[in-house]
């Protein structure tokens, strides 16, 4: 909630100037049109000037937010020609991140059809409506692609249409009603009653299914036709292990606890409330430092942080650790034990950067008696032997479900068929490979929308483009759950 009240504050303070210029060239055009109104003898249809005034505020600030400024980061470019793609985003990811962006481009277009019917009275038709929301969205996409201001997406015209539409039967609704014409306005009313009960079917969907979506599901196949899979790796047509596994995420309370018995270890200061200690919540993080001694950043979700030791002068943490001076496995888990950091017996012990005292722990998705571990700790040691910098993203997780999980062969089958990761996909298509060879294959374990780990089965892959993007194969994945 917090990235999403910064993002519509963004969007506010920068669509405030161009608003109040089409609010002030709204003014300048009406004041000409009251003096011959009044010359005329007609009442000023005071109404329908405000209408306009709104108007023209609203298309100033969404010029804006559509050309003018756009958000740092927002690189995509070209066309999008799949219909709801973004929607099929939004329900892989299920965060509020992810569905910010069909329902913003709803919520956008709502303004106009509110504000356009009042204004001119053609477009109480509900067919001139339709024009003029898909028209403007039609347009503005138009220009983004023309002017590289961003990429041409069909989602974001249907979305548009939709969120204009509304708007439009909303104020039909309030005109019908002040009318006292009640038995029209049940029509009007359908639209918005169907697209919040869609909206209610897909959340309700979402929390009564068992476990999570992953965010790189397969959306929509590749086109494989034509292409010559070689296979070179072993496969089995028995179903892989069931299962899928868990770890309690953090609440804000569990994190907090979390952090002052991380603090105390340190022997610095662990009251939260003190005016010392900085304490910053947001989306899926918490932050805490006392600029002094220690920061702090714990990821709600999936339990890692990430500490960093300021006692330790910065010079210290870049000179050259001699030879006979290099920290061991037994050392490293000690002094990490001292942190209240326990390192799983299946993580393996490995030398990032002997000479910059950088180590760590992995685990490849090691199941041993029900628990699951997998990822990374890195660890940095300064000069004097202590430890100044730990990123945990080591996960343990303990069997939940024994969930049906299908056979590396089905998995290779719907590899070949385009059913993989969809981030994968455009790369594919657009390569268009005339022969793919699968070099392994192994079931790996992936975090889902709601925390679970959920098997995946990973294939490394060559193919006779490989040259045209350095000659480095890739890889990509298949869902392994039987129901998936």
């Amino acid at each position: 909630m917090h990235d999403f009240i910064g993002l519509i504050f963004y969007v506010v303070r920068r669509a405030i100037p161009p608003a109040l210029i089409g609010l002030a060239a709204g003014a300048a055009l009406l004041v000409p049109l009251d003096r011959r109104r009044r010359r005329e003898g007609a009442r000023f249809p005071w109404g329908q000037a405000a209408a306009i005034l709104l108007l023209l505020c609203y298309l100033g600030g969404l010029a804006a937010v559509t050309f003018v400024d756009r958000m740092e980061g927002e690189t995509r470019m070209g066309v999008q020609l799949r219909p709801f793609l973004a929607f099929w985003e939004a329900w892989n990811a299920f965060a509020l991140q992810a569905w910010l962006n069909p329902l913003l481009n709803i919520a956008m277009f709502l303004p106009l059809g509110v504000l356009l019917p009042p204004a001119v009275k053609r477009f109480q038709r509900w067919y001139w409506m339709l024009a003029a929301g898909a028209g403007t969205s039609l347009l503005i996409e138009a220009l983004q692609h023309t002017l590289s201001r961003g990429q041409a997406d069909v989602d974001d015209l249907l979305c548009n249409t939709l969120g204009a539409m509304l708007g439009y039967c909303l104020v039909l609704v309030f005109l019908i009603l002040k009318g006292k014409r009640c038995k029209c306005a049940g029509a009007y009313a359908a639209l918005p009653v169907l697209s919040i009960a869609a909206l209610a079917v897909v959340f309700l969907a979402y929390h009564f299914q068992p476990y999570g979506n992953l965010a790189d599901a397969p959306i929509y196949a590749a086109n494989t036709k034509g292409v010559e899979w070689v296979r070179e790796c072993e496969l089995s047509d028995a179903p892989g292990p069931s299962g899928v596994y868990w770890a309690e995420p953090f609440t804000r309370e569990s994190c907090d606890a979390f952090a002052v018995e991380f603090i105390e270890r340190l022997g610095a200061e662990a009251d939260l409330g003190s005016p010392d200690v900085d304490v910053n919540y947001y989306d899926n993080i918490a932050a805490y430092s006392d600029h002094r001694t220690y920061s702090l950043g714990v990821s709600y979700k999936d339990r890692s942080y990430h500490y960093t030791d300021y006692r330790i002068d910065n010079d210290l943490r870049h000179i050259h650790i001699e030879k006979g001076e290099t920290s061991t496995e037994r050392e490293l888990r000690s002094a990490l034990e001292e942190l209240g950091i326990d390192v799983p017996g299946a993580a393996r012990f490995f030398v990032v950067n002997r000479e910059e005292g950088e180590y760590a722990f992995r685990a490849e998705c090691v199941v041993e008696d029900g628990v699951l571990t997998d990822g990374e700790l890195t660890c940095r040691v300064a000069e004097d032997g202590i430890l100044f910098e730990v990123d945990n993203a080591l996960s343990v997780s303990t069997l939940y479900g024994d969930a049906a999980v299908i056979s590396s062969q089905e998995a290779y089958d719907r590899l070949c068929a385009g059913r993989f990761s969809w981030r994968d996909v455009p790369m594919f298509d657009a390569l268009s490979p005339k022969r793919v060879w699968v070099l392994a294959c192994k079931l790996e374990y992936r975090t889902d929308s709601k925390g679970f780990r959920q098997p995946v089965y990973s294939f490394t892959l060559s193919d006779d483009r490989d040259a045209e993007r350095g000659g480095r194969g890739w890889s990509t994945f298949v869902p392994a759950l039987s129901e998936a």
